[in-house]
């Protein structure tokens, strides 16, 4: 047999004779084979991707302590082929030792020094990995590596050199595309690169090995399947910032409204709460441990899932490799990498029309873009953080050694997201706000990091000090703790993406610097999704004078952090259940896409999927808000209020809006105060199942909702229509535009009294929710009602219920418009 068909033999070994099958029944006996020989087997599964049986040979060789096949330095070290199994495997601390050994045998050895490096990095032993790798791009000359020196540095805030090193990581890009000679695919997240080169080294990398992949062919069987299967891949089911954010939405789709099986392959073993509760609420939770690509392939397959979502992308232990031989018909990356992973066999990327513009993004893409009427950064926080929304803001002085008036400014991105360009513009902030402090928290590495920051501070004619670190405690703990910041600056290399999640469901306001790619736009996504658009900034000098602005007007401050407070609840960025509904939507969208072409029998060429421009945003939020401080069996008290009120066979009358108590009535308002029953917002009535309320009384109380932006009118009224029993009965008063307008034009009206009817008509606007926003008349009204799917409209000079606004009369005028419906 020559060496060069081992590529098709099958390996196997035992008792340390190598047997390759499919190649003439030739024995290699590992005990006295040549280091040439064994290479070539080595080097052949490594080719193939056989991960599984290259660490089983390797082991072999290892064990049988051959000194000369051990020592040779000919070829690569069966100690490097031996650790990058292990690595693939996803045996992080065993692959750390190998490689160790790697580099004792052979201290020139640079991919091991490498790849020893990035295994100290993985494992948070950053002064090992800035050790290891300085010997392997810069001693040992593995220019190519130099990306991973870059990563590792900015890990430790150490950016001495850091242009230089950038420059030579564009070069070597560069070069590999001329070449084909192509460096790891991580190395371009380290550079800003033009689109159209990035996802062209992404194919690249791809197409070496892409004509020998297996595929699969997917049956009619298939297509006939009762309900959607979808299975997510991922290593990080467990204490990672991917599943705090999944976990709802995977528990949602498991549920049994949704027509949908979810399947979780995961990579990993580890255990953890996280890990065990996602198990317990999908369907199926089926490791991939220890599986070749092919292997785990095979397995998802037999499973007939239609539509497969990546969740890890080029991160660490990812299962890309997976995708690459099609075990699902429609697949899908998300939420892990927000940049392309050039993988041909990848249909769709799941994004939004912020974060991924499709005007500009679809040459960032290998993907088609696959984008929701919404943020596309699932979270699951107001089911496991509610406590944060408790309560009032600690003071700082609980936490920190400083005056309660000291100003924080504070960014929670790790360390790797900072470049010493924001830095720079943070410290111009801190000079200009004197009285304040910039806030970090202790990311892994972090000894090391704050004598870098503080002396880039002084650098900067700073007081290290100012700069103050937290450690990190549980993530229910944390985000609570975040509340004492007053502004947090985002870093516009890449945006925080769980921190800044975290930090608005806490309440505090955040300044962003939108960028260009779907990394730097993320934030931008969520801002978007809480109607924040005035704090995503367009330079770098917008940045620092908004946070110094705010930082000085310390009352526009506190506005902005009640309208972040408020629009928690209002908005669409913390409702995981509207999410659901979404995601479902558009991942069934993309399946039928497919199933149509696969029935046509045509080619199934992918093409970009975009959200109806008329997206159902009306629907209101229909969970309450939990937590999971108190092991996550948290009941809301209004939930048990009004289940209470159901059992008691009691008739439920909400008050919406009300200003006297009535013990008939329940008062319904977004502001507490003593007579309200429920501090609710109008359009989010969560605490009533559907068709639980009798009547529902809302006197001038409309006209504070949106018609435009957000629809808001079309979400209350719809949630009415929902609580509402059939039948149920809606009384609502609202200023009559028609009568307001001829008084306000009638000349003979003094002008103080004009004034006055000015206010009824856009509202006292005595706090954010005085203002009137939608004006009506009464077949503006009746088409509102008509369009929520109520009926039997009738208006009515008074209800003869309350003396309020409904009754109010001006020069002989009534002003208002009171109209009562049936649900139907």
């Amino acid at each position: 047999m020559r060496w060069r068909d081992v590529a098709l033999a099958v390996a196997v070994c035992v008792s340390g004779v190598l047997r390759l099958c499919g190649a003439g029944g030739l024995e290699l006996d590992l005990r006295t084979s040549s280091a040439l020989q064994v290479n070539q087997v080595l080097r052949t599964l490594y080719a193939k991707g056989d991960m599984v049986r290259l660490k089983e040979i390797a082991e072999q060789v290892v064990q049988q302590n051959n000194t000369e096949v051990l020592q040779d330095l000919s070829f690569p070290t069966v100690y490097q082929y031996l650790g990058v199994a292990q690595y693939s495997l996803g045996d992080l601390e065993e692959a750390t030792k190998t490689f160790e050994l790697a580099v004792k045998v052979n201290e020139d050895d640079t991919h091991s020094w490498v790849h020893l490096g990035n295994c100290y990095l993985y494992q948070k032993k950053l002064p090992e990995a800035v050790a290891a790798l300085e010997v392997g791009v810069k001693q040992k000359g593995s220019v190519k590596d130099t990306y991973a020196l870059v990563k590792v540095r900015n890990w430790m805030a150490d950016w001495k050199d850091r242009e230089d090193l950038l420059a030579q990581v564009r070069e070597t890009l560069e070069e590999g595309l001329r070449s084909g000679q192509l460096p790891d695919a991580n190395a371009f997240d380290v550079v800003k690169l033009p689109p159209k080169m990035l996802v062209e080294l992404r194919r690249r990398a791809y197409q070496q090995s892409d004509a020998t992949t297996e595929r699969f062919e997917h049956t009619q069987l298939r297509l006939q399947a009762p309900e959607l299967r979808v299975g997510f891949v991922s290593s990080d089911f467990g204490v990672h910032p991917v599943s705090s954010l999944l976990r709802g939405l995977l528990a949602l789709l498991s549920s049994p409204g949704h027509q949908t099986k979810v399947y979780c392959f995961t990579l990993s073993n580890a255990s953890s709460w996280w890990s065990r509760n996602i198990s317990r609420t999908v369907d199926f939770m089926i490791s991939l441990k220890g599986k070749n690509p092919l292997d785990a392939a095979k397995l998802i397959q037999s499973h007939e899932i239609h539509v497969l979502v990546d969740l890890n992308g080029h991160t660490l232990h990812s299962g890309i490799n997976i995708f690459t031989h099609r075990p699902a018909p429609v697949q899908v990356t998300y939420l892990g990498y927000p940049m392309t992973t050039g993988n041909p066999s990848i249909d769709f990327v799941l994004s939004d029309g912020v974060a991924t513009p499709a005007e500009t993004s679809g040459d960032s893409f290998s993907e088609k873009l696959l984008l929701l009427p919404m943020h596309y950064i699932v979270n699951d926080h107001l089911q496991m953080l509610g406590h944060t929304l408790e309560g009032n803001r600690p003071p700082l002085s609980t936490f920190f050694e400083l005056d309660d008036n000291t100003f924080v400014f504070a960014t929670f991105s790790n360390w790797q997201k900072m470049d010493p360009s924001v830095f720079s513009a943070w410290m111009e902030i801190l000079a200009r706000v004197p009285s304040s402090v910039m806030w970090f928290q202790q990311y892994f590495g972090h000894e090391g990091v704050i004598v870098n920051l503080r002396a880039e501070a002084e650098a900067h004619g700073i007081d290290g000090e100012r700069l103050i670190f937290s450690p990190l405690d549980p993530w229910i703990d944390h985000t609570y703790r975040k509340r004492i910041a007053d502004l947090i600056l985002d870093t516009p290399l890449k945006n925080g993406h769980t921190t800044i999640l975290d930090a608005l469901c806490a309440g505090v306001p955040v300044i962003t610097l939108e960028g260009e790619r779907m990394s730097n736009r993320a934030t931008s996504s969520a801002m978007n999704a809480l109607d924040l658009r005035d704090l995503i900034v367009n330079s770098i000098k917008e940045y620092v004078e908004l946070a110094v602005y705010l930082a000085t007007h310390k009352h526009v401050l506190q506005q902005l952090r009640k309208r972040v407070e408020d629009n928690r609840l209002r908005y669409p960025l913390f409702d995981t259940a509207q999410y659901t509904t979404k995601f479902e939507e558009s991942i069934k969208v993309a399946w039928q896409v497919k199933k149509s072409r696969l029935q046509a029998g045509g080619l199934p060429h992918e093409m970009h999927i975009f959200p109806s421009i008329q997206s159902s945003v009306v629907g209101p939020r229909s969970f309450p808000v939990l937590s999971a401080k108190e092991d996550n069996h948290v009941e809301d008290e209004y939930v048990v209020r009004v289940q209470n009120a159901l059992d008691a066979q009691q008739p439920i009358r909400l008050h919406i809006g009300g200003h006297v108590h009535s013990p008939d009535w329940w008062i319904v308002d977004a502001n507490d105060g003593d007579i309200v029953d429920f501090v609710m917002y109008i359009s989010n009535l969560y605490a009533f199942p559907d068709g639980s309320v009798d009547t529902i009384y809302s006197s001038h109380v409309l006209e504070h909702c949106t018609h435009g932006f957000g629809h808001e009118l079309e979400r209350t009224l719809s949630e009415w229509h929902r609580v509402l029993r059939p039948g149920g009965q809606l009384l609502v008063s609202v200023p009559n535009l028609f009568a307001l307008a001829t008084l306000f034009i009638n000349e003979s009206i003094p002008h103080q009294h004009r004034v006055w009817i000015m206010t009824v008509m856009y509202g006292g606007q005595i706090d954010q929710y005085d203002l009137h926003k939608v004006g009506f008349d009464e077949a503006i009204l009746v088409a509102y009602l008509t369009q929520a799917g109520f009926c039997d409209v009738t208006r009515h000079d008074d209800f003869g219920l309350f003396d309020d606004s409904s009754v109010l009369v001006i020069y002989d005028i009534p002003i208002s418009l009171n109209i009562q419906a049936r649900a139907c």
